[in-house]
């Protein structure tokens, strides 16, 4: 997962300023190390500045990165998740056209630099067993595949690393690639080179049973979501770090672009959203706290249960079987008149 994004993006200066107010976080970190994979790509290493253990996490998981500016950003782990309560890895790249996060990060993260995080959210996790996994990763989408590596070769369950990228010049993390222990179950895949090997041939030539998992671009999600189309969803994982375009975020049937009243079934309080207007906007202008990082619907941190109502459910973080009781409130809508949540 990388830069997501919130709602609006002020411009960050390129030294944080001394009246930046105490962002919001869970956790105060130190970056302890600060590694240049790329031109394009700076890694971070984040220690808790008290010295005690950070909470672990699991493989897939990511943490919100709180920056200056009131920017607030998504990213992948990709370190090693049995050593995740000595310090996170996260891998940053440099979008010159996005919305200014990566371009925060990269102009004044420096080593020694204190920054508050969020405690780690796992929405892309492995699953429990399975013959093969595929993990197939799109230039920095390859972040959270590391991390799934580490934690497959500990488990010692077979599985394939392809990793994709323009060329090996910008290859993230080509150094773990080269040394990790598991590093015989790497591909890498470069458009320059002489014949390329598409996502799509892996897929079709993966074990029977196999679990594919995928992270990049939109064009390469594109092109492996149609490969895998196939495939039972259950052996299907994927983590979007962009939404995609909205033609393709639409429910099957037309959205809701009524207005809808939203009850908050503890205080009884009754809101409405109007047709431009999301939940968790109009929440939070009633004086009721929602966290909301990404508001594309993709980080999960606004995930919140509801009892009564037919959502219009327009995320890409839950499943089926989680969109029957919860509902992300920073996209989605509601295709009833009234949609009672559990707050």
């Amino acid at each position: 997962m990388s830069s997501l994004s919130t709602a609006a993006t002020p411009v960050v200066p390129d030294t944080p300023s001394s009246q930046t107010p105490t962002p919001r976080g869970e956790i105060t970190i130190r970056v302890s190390q600060v590694l240049r994979h790329t031109s394009e790509v700076s890694g971070f290493v984040l220690q808790r500045i008290d010295g005690h253990p950070l909470p672990t996490c699991e493989a897939g998981a990511h943490i919100d990165v709180y920056l200056p500016g009131d920017l607030v950003r998504s990213y992948s782990l990709c370190g090693d998740p049995a050593r995740s309560h000595e310090a996170y890895e996260i891998a940053v790249k440099r979008e010159d056209r996005g919305r200014g996060g990566s371009r925060a990060v990269h102009s004044w993260v420096r080593e020694g630099e204190i920054l508050r995080i969020g405690a780690p959210r796992n929405l892309f996790p492995l699953a429990p067993q399975a013959p093969h996994h595929l993990l197939l990763g799109g230039g920095i989408g390859m972040t959270p595949m590391v991390a799934m590596a580490h934690a497959l070769h500990a488990r010692g369950e077979p599985f394939t690393l392809a990793v994709f990228a323009r060329s090996a010049a910008y290859l993230p993390l080509k150094n773990v690639l080269d040394t990790a222990p598991w590093r015989d179950r790497v591909q890498t895949h470069f458009d320059d080179a002489p014949v390329r090997t598409s996502p799509a041939s892996l897929v079709a030539a993966a074990p029977a049973g196999s679990h594919a998992y995928y992270c990049g671009p939109e064009g390469f999600m594109q092109h492996v979501r149609e490969a895998c189309q196939h495939w039972p969803a259950e052996r299907v994982h994927f983590e979007y770090f962009n939404a995609p375009p909205k033609s393709e975020a639409a429910s099957a049937a037309a959205p809701a672009t009524a207005g809808f009243e939203v009850v908050l079934a503890r205080s009884q309080k009754r809101l409405t959203v109007g047709p431009e207007q999301n939940i968790a906007h109009v929440l939070q202008s009633a004086g009721v706290r929602v966290d909301t990082v990404c508001e594309q619907g993709i980080c999960g941190s606004c995930i919140t249960p509801y009892l009564d109502g037919t959502p219009d459910h327009q995320d890409f973080c839950l499943t089926e079987d989680e969109r029957a009781t919860h509902i992300a409130i920073c996209c989605s809508r509601s295709r009833t008149p009234t949609l009672t949540l559990d707050l």
